[in-house]
C-alpha cells in the first residue's frame, strides 16, 4: 500500500486544523447565522401578536407599537415561565403507564395549556399592552400555534 492520500480517504477538517482566520470567518458566519435565525423568530412572534391584536382589537389596547414588539420580545421568556407551571405535568405523563396513543395526545393538551399561559402572561406582562378580557386573545394566540404546528407537520411529512 502507498502512502498517498486520495481524496475519498481524507477526512473532515476539525477546528483545531482551521488558521487564525478561518476560525474567525466561521464564527462570524455562525453568529450571523444565529442572528438571522433569532430575528426570523421575532419576526414570526411579531406578525403573531400584530394578527392577535387585529383580531381582538376591542379587547386589547395599546399605546404604540412599542408595545407590540415589547409583546414580540416578552413572549420566550413568558413562554418559559408558563413551561415551568406545565413542567410537573409533562413530567407525570411521562412516567404515567397510560397508553401511547393517549400520552400523546395528553402531551398535545399540555403544550396547548402551555401556549395559553404563555399569551395571557405576555397579556399581562407587556408594558404598554391592555386588555380587557385576555381569555379570548390568549385563546386564539394558542390556536394560531396549534394551526402553526399542523403546518409544520404537515411539510415535514410531504418531504419524505
Amino acid at each position: 500500500m502507498s502512502d498517498e492520500r486520495r481524496p475519498d480517504d481524507e477526512q473532515e477538517p476539525t477546528w483545531g486544523s482551521f488558521s487564525t482566520g478561518g476560525k474567525v470567518l466561521a464564527a462570524v458566519g455562525f453568529t450571523g447565522l444565529g442572528l438571522g435565525v433569532a430575528a426570523l423568530v421575532m419576526l414570526f412572534l411579531l406578525l403573531v401578536v400584530l394578527v392577535v391584536t387585529a383580531l381582538f382589537s376591542d379587547l386589547i389596547e395599546f399605546d404604540g407599537l412599542s408595545a407590540l414588539f415589547w409583546a414580540a420580545l416578552l413572549s420566550l421568556p413568558c413562554g418559559i415561565l408558563a413551561a415551568l407551571f406545565t413542567a410537573p405535568v409533562r413530567l407525570l405523563l411521562r412516567l404515567s403507564g397510560l397508553a401511547e396513543r393517549a400520552k400523546r395526545a395528553a402531551t398535545e393538551a399540555t403544550s396547548c395549556l402551555t401556549t395559553f399561559l404563555a399569551a395571557l402572561f405576555v397579556l399581562e406582562f407587556t408594558p404598554g399592552l391592555h386588555a380587557t378580557n385576555p381569555w379570548l386573545p390568549a385563546a386564539a394566540a394558542t390556536v394560531l400555534g396549534v394551526v402553526a404546528n399542523l403546518i409544520v407537520a404537515r411539510v415535514e411529512s410531504r418531504e419524505r
